[in-house]
């Protein structure tokens, strides 16, 4: 329980200063490993994905930028922007919105979030992660639920 309170206080602070668009958990998914750097071939492969205490956060600040908060699975609150990604906006429609997060030289990121048909929230998260720069080397697409997107905010 304290945890979740000083999660929360944390995103807060983080956000104090800018809208929150949508808040998203529970992402699961499929990652795949190729062999290369540290992982060897027994290791490589497909793997089930899940970070059961996954917070995933868009916000939109007052300039208009956008920024992705996120609780990672060492439940660090990390900021897209302030760890050296850049957001663009992709794709805006109705029921739906995408950005990508470049991490230059690591790694490239789409975070969509969207209204299902039946009316449910869920967002989508690709990533592909390379280069020289980079520990381990990994694609993975994940899936979660969102308590709320504002569209109309955007």
């Amino acid at each position: 329980m304290r945890l979740l309170v000083f999660l929360f206080a944390a995103f807060a602070s983080l956000s104090a200063h800018a809208t929150d668009i949508a808040s998203c958990s529970e992402p699961s998914g499929k990652g795949y490993y190729p062999e290369t750097g540290v992982i060897k071939k027994a290791d490589s492969g497909w793997e089930d994905e899940k970070i059961s205490s996954g917070i995933t956060k868009l916000t939109k600040n007052s300039g208009g930028e956008y920024d992705i908060l996120f609780v990672d699975i060492r439940r660090e609150i990390i900021s897209a922007r302030a760890d050296g990604g850049t957001v663009i906006p992709l794709s805006r429609g109705a029921k739906s919105f995408s950005v990508l997060v470049v991490y230059p030289g690591k790694t490239a990121e789409v975070y969509t979030f969207l209204e299902n048909t039946s009316g449910g929230l869920e967002y989508l998260h690709t990533l592909s992660r390379a280069g020289d720069e980079v520990f381990i080397t990994k694609a993975s697409v994940m899936q979660g639920v969102c308590s709320y997107i504002h569209f109309d905010q955007l």
